[in-house]
């Protein structure tokens, strides 16, 4: 650690003209942190991992393919954040956990690119609510307003560029900071329209001519980008909007909620498999729509229609076998279904069984983190409320994390009631099993150990209907 924080101060002063040059290094340090260790990833595979020493600093040398160099992510759980590494580069990373996006700085060679793009993420996040406010305007003025903001951002890009070495791969990085979050917008924007104006959910809009036009630029198979947030999520808005348009104009269907069907989502793997060749975007957008469509459509028959397209197209997805155990256990959890068995530790260190504490009693199950604070008190604390309207049902807490004694520390200092909180054996085998995407999940299951609902959320119209029915 100590030679290679010292190579630190040596690289600004030899080799970093070497257009061959194809070692870089990263690090920093880490203000309060949450684990032991910094983990890189590339192309969102772990490729290194890092060990914070005595004063939280960590440090990775970086092998380029070329010095032309790639955008990597680095995380320390349950946080991430992205940094752009080329040939030369000598980046330090300096973050606090208990801010980590707004406090995150970067600095050394290389580092203004990457200030640039946590900047934009920032940025991006800021203006949310002004974007919200522009959903109600007509399209032609949305779109103006949404180009204006696009605008702002490609003059500092603009200026980036003049000032700074960056590579074409790192430009690229740049402008999608900026482009996609825009064009995400846009691919919205239809839909917020009509949901904010009342207008019915299956009349398409007349946008102006030209509104879409930047989808005549998107690349679609930008292996460099694949993993990166704001170009994925665009790509899911993006498919979602064009489904959504195929399945009002061609399918003589009266669903109420379309994009819940599971038509659209059979158009949806349709358009993916027609315009996206780049092997690691293509995977990964068909395992994001399995998982967003077995969340919310748990009938048998529907599923088997959609499994059996998704064989069809993914015979050699990367995540195929992870779908199908997604496929298995929805079909555990559907409605009727017995809980499934699933281990836990309780107050006393001392195994016990899911279904053992729900037998004989309506039971709600929530889920929550000490990673998450903010979340879990606030959730803690609602689940109090839950407690005095429905005396009679019972609320279990499982806590996914699976370090027994800050775990016994978090029941303590949240005033939480011992016989009612869960610790999960293996994260994973909760999370997978019980289908946990979401901290606000609950699953609801009746006195003869049957599942009523797993598929709802704790502040969820439906959820309180059923626990009115539980009274």
């Amino acid at each position: 650690m100590r030679n290679l924080l010292i190579a630190f101060l040596v690289l600004p002063f030899i080799g970093c003209n070497n257009s061959k040059n194809t070692i870089a290094y990263f690090g920093g340090e880490v203000i309060n942190p949450r684990d032991s260790i910094v983990v890189l990833f590339r192309d969102d595979k772990p490729i290194d991992t890092a060990l914070l020493d005595s004063e939280n600093r960590f440090v990775f040398k970086v092998k380029l393919k070329d010095n032309e160099g790639d955008l990597y992510k680095f995380r320390h759980f349950p946080e991430y954040q992205y940094v752009f590494i080329q040939g030369g580069d000598s980046i330090l990373a300096r973050v606090n956990t208990l801010n980590f996006d707004e406090s995150l700085v970067f600095s050394g060679r290389g580092a203004e690119k990457n200030n640039f793009l946590i900047e934009m993420y920032l940025l991006d996040g800021d203006e949310q609510k002004l974007v919200y406010s522009y959903y109600s305007l007509k399209p032609d003025e949305f779109d103006r307003k949404i180009d204006s903001l696009r605008d702002m951002k490609l003059q500092q890009y603009e200026h980036l560029i003049v000032t700074q070495r960056l590579s074409e791969p790192a430009k690229n990085v740049a402008r999608a900071s900026i482009n996609y979050p825009s064009y995400k917008s846009k691919e919205f924007y239809p839909y917020m329209h009509k949901r904010l104006k009342g207008i019915d959910r299956k009349n398409l809009l007349d946008m102006p001519e030209g509104f879409f036009a930047y989808r005549n630029t998107i690349n679609y198979n930008d292996k460099n980008l694949s993993f990166y947030k704001p170009y994925f999520d665009f790509m899911v808005y993006h498919f979602n909007s064009m489904a959504y348009v195929k399945c009002v104009k061609e399918c003589a269907r009266d669903d109420d909620f379309i994009e819940k069907s599971v038509h659209y989502y059979l158009h949806k793997m349709d358009l993916i498999d027609d315009k996206v060749k780049e092997k690691g975007l293509k995977d990964y957008l068909f395992r994001n729509t399995a998982y967003t469509y077995y969340l919310d459509d748990q009938d048998e028959a529907n599923n088997t229609q959609f499994i059996e397209k998704f064989r069809e197209l993914n015979s050699d997805n990367e995540y195929i076998d992870e779908i199908e155990t997604l496929y298995t256990n929805v079909q555990k959890l559907r409605k009727g279904s017995h809980i499934p068995p699933m281990k836990l530790i309780d107050m006393n260190g001392e195994y016990t069984d899911l279904a053992k504490i729900c037998h004989n009693r309506n039971t709600v199950v929530y889920f929550w983190t000490l990673f998450q604070n903010g979340h879990s008190k606030y959730i803690n604390r609602h689940v109090m409320n839950l407690k005095q309207q429905y005396p009679t049902v019972n609320f279990v807490g499982i806590c996914l994390n699976e370090d027994y004694d800050e775990w016994l520390e978090a029941i303590s200092l949240n005033g939480l009631r011992d016989n009612d909180q869960y610790l999960s054996q293996k994260r994973e085998n909760i999370s997978k099993g019980l289908t946990v995407n979401n901290l606000n999940k609950v699953i609801v299951v009746d006195k003869e150990n049957q599942i009523v609902n797993a598929f709802t959320y704790i502040h969820s119209p439906e959820f309180t209907a059923i626990l009115n029915s539980l009274r």
